[in-house]
């Protein structure tokens, strides 16, 4: 590939050149490519499906640039030659992780990055038979930070499952079984109760 920003025969001019080369321009300055051969026949199963992810994250681009709330979102993230189109298929393509659950006298703290950013950390609590006792959205701290105070006292022998999602819906999910620990919290100042989860799903896109 060549970038130029001046020639005297070529400059202005853009498209496919004798099924050899093509020419256009980004952020300004002229590319000179070679030409993309279309491949004879089905590519492997690996193949196929890299393509249909990112049909589908050419998707949610399109409903990124066409979403006024989306939109705002995905330009404040943006740097260098980086755009909001590719950004958003960037972001599609790569689920947020789960680095740390640190669990303690103070509540339950979540680390978790991505490449664009974390949309929102879920965190729930299990009884030792499978029975959920509380759940609701954490709060975030820093960039990378989240946190979550139960309103259940004592944890010991619960499960703890922790999920983070970002702007398109890639989920981490991580779990942590207590066993034979004592951790004990204040009342929390407010939690979502079952009852309050089963009556409505908690969207991670901002009003409006």
């Amino acid at each position: 590939m060549i970038q130029q920003s001046f020639n005297a025969i070529s400059t202005g001019a853009r498209g496919k050149f004798g099924k050899q080369v093509v020419v256009y321009f980004r952020y300004g300055k002229q590319i000179i490519a070679k030409a993309p051969r279309k491949r004879p026949g089905k590519g492997t199963e690996a193949q196929e499906r890299t393509k249909a992810n990112f049909r589908d994250a050419a998707l949610w681009s399109a409903k990124v640039r066409k979403s006024p709330a989306l939109h705002a979102i995905y330009k404040a993230g943006l740097h260098g030659s980086l755009n909001v189109h590719n950004l958003a298929i960037a972001d599609y393509l790569q689920a947020p992780v789960i680095h740390n659950v640190e669990i303690g006298d103070s509540g339950i703290t979540v680390t978790a990055t991505d490449n664009f950013k974390v949309a929102g950390v879920k965190v729930q609590i299990y009884k030792r038979n499978g029975e959920l006792v509380e759940g609701g959205q954490a709060t975030q701290q820093d960039d990378s930070t989240w946190s979550y105070v139960p309103g259940k006292q004592q944890l010991d022998g619960c499960r703890i499952v922790v999920s983070a999602k970002d702007q398109p819906g890639n989920e981490a999910v991580r779990e942590v079984v207590l066993e034979g620990e004592s951790v004990l919290y204040p009342p929390a100042v407010s939690f979502n109760s079952v009852s309050d989860m089963i009556a409505g799903e908690s969207s991670f896109l901002p009003n409006g």
